[in-house]
Parts: C-alpha cells; sequence; structure tokens
C-alpha cells in the first residue's frame, strides 16, 4: 500500500458484535452494561430495589419504548464495539456509532472523526469490492463525548450523520462496510447493521437531527447543515414514503349519503381523536349544514378504532355526513389532504384544522352567499381570517419573509439567506383594521366565520346539551 493511500482495516469476528437490536431480545444477546450505561434511571431503579436488571426493565417498559434504537444506547455500544484503536499509520480517532438498512436501498449511518487536522472528504459505502453509495457533504454536528476523547478545539464540529440511497438494494447476508475519507487517508469499518422500517430510519434521522447541537445559532447551523444532498435525499424519501403510505388509503362513510353537496370540509387529524366529535357538534349548528359533507383523514393509525367509533356517534346524533379516510401510516399533512380530497363527493373543498369551528350559526349561508355573488375570479381560492376565543386575529393570511442567517465559525462566517412565514395582523384587538403595506391579502375579512378557539361558557353548554342528546338516545331507542 503506498504512502499516497494509506488505509487502516479494522475486522470483527460476529461474535465481537453487539446484537442485532430487534424486538426479540433474550438474556445471551442483551447488552446489559450498554442498557445501564445509557440509561442511568434504569441503574437508579436497581438500585433502590425496585428493578432486579436491565432486561427486566427492557422486557417490561423498554421494548415498548424502542429503548434499543435510542441513540444512547447505540453510542453505548459503539462505545464497547466500534471506537477506533490508536494505530500505526496515525489515522486520527473515529468511530461508527450505528449503521441503520432499510429496503428498498436506504442507509443512515452516524458517527464522528477528529478531522481536526484534516477536513473528512467522504464516506462511502461498499459491500465486497464494489462501491454501491458515496456522499461528499456530509451533515455534521457537535460531540462532546468525542471532544472529551480527543481534546478538540473550541468550535469543531466532530459528530456526523448521512442518509444514503444505495444502487442496489441491500439484503441482510450483505455486510456493508463504511469507509472515512480524509485527505489521503482512508479507513475502513465491517459493521454488522441493524435492518429497520423505512418510516423507522426516517424517524430515526430525524430525531438524531432535532437533538443535533452546535456551537453557534443552532437553528441557523441547522439550516446550513441540512442545506445539500441530504435535504434532497430526506425530502425524496418523504416523498416516497408519503406516496406509498396514500396507496393504501381506505374511506369509510357514515351518517346520510346525499345526492349532492355545496361543499366539502376536509380536516386533518393527528394525535387527538376528541375534535371529530367537536367539530361535528358546532359546524352542524348552521341551518344549511346538510348541504356539506366532513371528510375526516388520520394520520395516526393507532387511532382508528376510537375514531369509527366517533364517527358512528356523531353521524347519528348530529345527522351529519362524515367519510372516514383511513391511512396505514403517517404520510405528512399535505399528502394527507390531497388523498382526502379524492373521496369528496362536491365540487368546493373547504381544509379546516381540527381545532377550527365557527363563530356563528350562519357560515354556510355566509359561504354559499360568497360563491354565488362575487366573481369566479375571487372564490376560485380563497381564505378566512382566524380568531382566538377572545376576539383577536390570530391571522388574516400569511406571508414569506426573508432573514440573512450567520453561521460563525473558527474557519470564518458563513451568509445564508433564510426564509420565514409570517402571519398579516397577528394578535390584533377585536373590531380593528387589518392592513399590511406588504400587499395586498387574498382573504374576505368582512365575510370571517371561524374562531380556533372555544370559550368556556359554550364548551359547558355544548357538553351539558351533548349530555341530553345521549340520554335521550338511550332513552328512546
Amino acid at each position: 500500500m503506498s504512502h499516497d493511500q494509506q488505509e487502516e482495516v479494522l475486522r470483527f469476528s460476529e461474535d465481537d458484535f453487539p446484537p442485532q437490536l430487534t424486538s426479540e431480545m433474550t438474556p445471551e444477546n442483551f447488552d446489559e452494561a450498554a442498557y445501564l450505561r445509557a440509561f442511568p434511571d434504569v441503574a437508579t431503579a436497581i438500585a433502590a430495589g425496585e428493578r432486579t436488571s436491565a432486561f427486566e426493565h427492557f422486557i417490561e417498559y423498554g421494548k415498548r419504548e424502542n429503548r434499543l434504537t435510542d441513540i444512547r444506547y447505540i453510542r453505548a455500544c459503539a462505545d464497547q464495539y466500534y471506537s477506533a484503536i490508536p494505530n500505526d499509520n496515525e489515522f486520527p480517532g473515529c468511530s461508527i456509532d450505528a449503521v441503520f438498512v432499510a429496503k428498498p436501498c436506504h442507509l443512515l449511518i452516524i458517527g464522528w472523526v477528529d478531522d481536526q487536522a484534516e477536513a473528512l472528504s467522504r464516506i462511502e459505502v461498499t459491500t465486497g469490492w464494489k462501491a454501491v453509495a458515496s456522499v461528499d457533504r456530509i451533515p455534521r454536528c457537535r460531540r462532546q463525548d468525542a471532544e472529551m476523547a480527543v481534546g478538540a478545539s473550541q468550535g469543531k464540529l466532530l459528530g456526523f450523520w448521512c442518509v444514503i440511497e444505495t444502487e442496489k438494494q441491500l439484503s441482510k447476508l450483505e455486510k456493508p462496510s463504511v469507509k472515512l475519507h480524509l485527505g489521503h487517508l482512508s479507513k475502513v469499518f465491517e459493521l454488522v447493521p441493524q435492518y429497520v422500517e423505512i418510516e423507522r430510519l426516517r424517524e430515526i434521522a430525524f430525531e438524531y437531527f432535532a437533538n443535533a447541537q452546535y456551537f453557534c445559532n443552532r437553528q441557523i447551523e441547522s439550516f446550513v447543515q441540512i442545506n445539500g444532498p441530504i435535504g434532497s435525499t430526506l425530502v425524496d424519501l418523504s416523498v416516497a414514503i408519503s406516496q406509498h403510505i396514500i396507496s393504501k388509503a381506505c374511506c369509510l362513510r357514515f351518517g346520510p349519503a346525499r345526492s349532492g353537496y355545496t361543499g366539502s370540509i376536509v380536516v386533518c387529524l393527528y394525535g387527538k381523536a376528541e375534535f371529530l366529535f367537536l367539530q361535528s357538534a358546532f359546524f352542524s349548528m348552521a341551518a344549511s349544514f346538510h348541504d356539506y359533507e366532513f371528510i375526516y383523514v388520520s394520520n395516526s393509525p393507532e387511532l382508528t378504532e376510537t375514531l369509527q367509533k366517533e364517527a358512528t356517534i356523531a353521524s347519528r346524533i348530529y345527522d351529519v355526513s362524515i367519510s372516514f379516510v383511513i391511512l396505514p401510516g403517517n404520510a405528512g399533512f399535505g399528502a394527507a389532504n390531497n388523498v382526502a380530497v379524492t373521496f369528496a363527493r362536491s365540487r368546493r373543498i373547504l381544509i379546516v384544522n381540527p381545532d377550527v369551528f365557527p363563530r356563528n350559526q350562519t357560515w354556510a349561508q355566509d359561504h354559499t352567499r360568497l360563491i354565488e355573488e362575487l366573481p369566479p375570479e375571487q372564490t376560485a381560492i380563497f381564505g378566512v381570517p382566524l380568531y382566538y376565543d377572545d376576539g383577536s386575529l390570530m391571522h388574516s393570511g400569511m406571508f414569506f419573509d426573508s432573514d440573512l442567517g450567520l453561521a460563525i465559525r473558527p474557519e470564518g462566517v458563513q451568509q445564508m439567506d433564510m426564509i420565514r412565514v409570517e402571519h398579516y395582523g397577528k394578535g390584533a384587538p377585536p373590531h380593528t383594521e387589518h392592513s399590511s403595506d406588504r400587499g395586498q391579502s387574498h382573504l374576505l375579512p368582512e365575510h370571517s366565520f371561524l374562531s380556533t378557539a372555544i370559550g368556556m361558557k359554550s364548551l359547558a353548554d355544548f357538553l351539558w346539551n351533548m349530555f341530553l342528546a345521549i340520554m335521550k338516545m338511550l332513552i328512546f331507542a
């Protein structure tokens, strides 16, 4: 091997590697020491006599909490098995903490390298002798554990992570090698990857990115680090996941099926099921509400059974037409709304958040009158102001503004244009004019009819009326 291309290869037998982190763990392949180092709360519980072992805690709590894919446990395993050892060719200290593989062909690599002398220039993934992926613009982050280990100078980001799309699908029989390149030096790690579902790989990547630390402004530095191939890769990955999820959409219909509807109210739900019943109750108070249908789409598969029951009860009590679109995963807000629209039975779509309620009982007539009286170019697409429950303005439209972000590093100052979203008139008191010097807002303030919260008195009255309605239904059933 020539001096121009020095290479160190770390090889381990399969017995040397940490266990495959699966849901079916046994005491023989569970790393008790790593678990205790990663989760001091478990060690405290054992010391207090509340638990007999780390494995007992894992079976009872850690398994459903996904603790074996928690980055703290991954790093604890890596400290024992993957940490680089000083060597003859003077390759600096480094570590591959984890490699996740997901079908069809994505990898997530997490690690650190002491590249103070010569910068990390490329990460390469190989199977056998063939390179299947390579990335040269690598997101960096702060790793305080590595800084302490190598005595890094202030301001140097030693951590790295990347999501790479490989040229071909990796089977479980193939053990990919990860090669780090620092100028003319390189180091190869032959590792046993963890195989996860593609949604879980994305979730781990986003969790790592969200928790990453930096020396300067965290918000600005985050944008700097993701402004490259990693950003495009994550976007493409999310689009592919969303498309797969919405392709499996299923729609259930509840309540009366009418011959036609003036409008379809599309609502995307996530994490909370109670808004379906509340919105059905408040919107149904309008005189012409039967001309409208609700289409609820859920990004929370775990709420499917609850939402199905809520839709059944709400449709019977309030005589509303409800379509419930079931998705097998979280497709994202935009994709979920788009697939919900395909089940609409009207030509007018009202996209509404789940915590939005009508301010008065004439909203349906107001909306119909707007469509009939105003020119088509004003009603083809429009929005309305949103208000808090005290009458103050939440916003009357949105606009984009630009800031100059500065990422200050030892090697210099990097400038970056950053786009942010602002709301017109946010927080304005009730009964005030809402205007902006940034241009005409495409809203209709004189026809505002939405509120984003329920006053306590109206909520109490509603709950009492709901109780009476349910009692009548039970008595006269």
